[in-house]
């Protein structure tokens, strides 16, 4: 009795194990899900970062390197989080340089985003599309589309593989510095009928804002996920206290300079 009483509990014991794992697999899955959910609507409702930086391109305002971030700076990226960031910030910049023809800066940034994307295993799918881009450089459309192109590409790559952590930086890093720039090359504009567009843009990037800590929301559990979400938590509570595009004085810009410079800081330094 004694053995046959063992032999039912050891039964229930492996068939509450089984239940156990199968509800672990299962809620591990629909946490998948979630965040593939999260970041596909991410991605569907931002347009690409070359739409803004294309406009500003277009109304003629003066290249300036020195808002972007070094690619001298890449060698001392070292954690994953870091790397994924910059990779981000880096094409944003890459793409920034080949809109004004500035070819020298092209192909130091592609030289140091080709590093980062060594160092976080995408290589090969980086390079699918850039094998000519020496070739290219003088090819201003080809090289934007050659950029656009390689990003689009690493995203799907590293969400095919679950790396939704690394591709969710890698968007983070990409919004913030369209951000970044879009304000600082435009803070000190007025608005008028010629660049009440760039303007909208800037507004409309508030949605981006929301969709991006929507996402870290989901990823907080992971500790530098949590600590952007608080950053951008608070940079989205100076974006809310703008109501509409035409609250984009100069005052109202010059405060979200800043919230966006706090944020970018901690990512590039």
């Amino acid at each position: 009795m004694s053995s046959c009483g063992s032999q039912e509990s050891g039964n229930n014991t492996a068939a509450v194990d089984s239940t156990l794992l199968e509800l672990m697999d299962t809620t591990a899955e629909k946490t998948h899900e979630i965040l593939d959910f999260k970041f596909f609507y991410t991605i569907a409702n931002l347009p690409s970062p070359m739409e803004i930086i294309h406009a500003i391109y277009s109304y003629e305002v003066p290249f300036n390197k020195d808002l972007l971030n070094s690619p001298a700076a890449e060698g001392k990226y070292s954690t994953a989080y870091k790397k994924a960031i910059n990779y981000g910030i880096y094409g944003i910049d890459m793409a920034y340089a080949a809109f004004y023809g500035q070819n020298q800066d092209l192909l130091e940034y592609y030289s140091s985003t080709r590093k980062l994307s060594e160092k976080l295993g995408v290589q090969e799918t980086f390079d699918k599309f850039t094998t000519s881009f020496r070739e290219s450089s003088d090819n201003k459309d080809s090289l934007i589309k050659m950029i656009d192109r390689a990003y689009a590409e690493t995203d799907a790559y590293l969400k095919t593989n679950r790396r939704l952590e690394v591709a969710a930086h890698v968007l983070a890093g990409t919004i913030i510095e369209v951000q970044y720039l879009s304000v600082e090359l435009m803070k000190d504009r007025e608005q008028n009928a010629r660049n009440k567009d760039i303007f909208e843009k800037i507004y409309n990037q508030k949605l981006y804002l929301d969709n991006l800590v929507n996402l870290m929301t989901e990823m907080k559990k992971f500790p530098s996920s949590a600590k952007l979400l608080a950053e951008l938590e608070v940079l989205k509570a100076e974006f809310d206290t703008i109501k509409t595009p035409d609250e984009l004085t100069k005052e109202n810009l010059y405060k979200l300079s800043a919230a966006i410079q706090k944020v970018r800081g901690g990512m590039i330094s």
